[in-house]
């Protein structure tokens, strides 16, 4: 018994710290994100920018990046919510399993641990890291090809947009602008943000600085 009651405490250390490592993990998809939505607002700055200078190709192009961008958006925004989910989940099951006695807490932990480390579940992760590798190739194979009919993405509807937007701007005419005025926007301008350990009152402001400029 007197083992046990050393364990537990080093248990639920254990656990605060997945949590810690989970909380950070979600922040740096969110800074992932704050880059992936710059970069999907260049890539349509761009299109447009592409479309005065009459190269249409290369507006179609950018717009697929921009979408592609989006879709990045996307995928780490539900893989952001599955993490709080399991964070949520985690916290809820410490505070119910503190309810109880100490010898039913410890076995109720112990069936949590078994659980999350079944084979089934370990098996399923290593199918899905194998299916993000054949992805990842498959894109590297796109960009060799025609990446509208490759990719399978029609953005013939924000093209359209894109020519209405700046017949509206320029009131219906296409004007002639100097090549010098229409340069390309470069992505790889942006900072990127390294993560670094800060305090919780740093990180909480931090993350409703980034709430609000993704609001704006």
């Amino acid at each position: 018994m007197g083992l046990k009651k050393k364990l537990f405490p080093r248990k639920g250390k254990e656990k605060d710290e997945l949590i810690i490592k989970a909380k950070s993990h979600i922040r740096k998809i969110s800074l992932a994100n704050k880059t992936y939505s710059k970069r999907s607002e260049i890539a349509r700055k761009n299109a447009k920018i592409a479309l005065k200078r009459g190269e249409k190709e290369r507006a179609k192009n950018y717009l697929i990046q921009y979408k592609q961008y989006q879709q990045k958006v996307d995928r780490a925004n539900n893989i952001r919510a599955k993490i709080e989910r399991q964070i949520e989940a985690i916290e809820e099951g410490q505070m119910i399993s503190t309810t109880g006695d100490l010898m039913g807490g410890i076995r109720d932990e112990l069936e949590t641990i078994a659980t999350k480390a079944a084979p089934t579940k370990i098996a399923e992760i290593a199918e899905d890291s194998e299916a993000y590798v054949a992805e990842i190739e498959e894109s590297a194979d796109i960009l060799a090809g025609d990446p509208e009919i490759d990719l399978a993405i029609d953005v013939s509807d924000e093209l359209n947009q894109l020519e209405t937007e700046m017949l509206l701007e320029q009131g219906g005419q296409m004007p002639e602008v100097p090549l010098d005025d229409l340069q390309y926007i470069s992505e790889f301008d942006l900072e990127e943000e390294e993560p670094e350990v800060k305090t919780k009152a740093k990180l909480e402001d931090e993350i409703e600085k980034l709430r609000k400029e993704l609001e704006s």
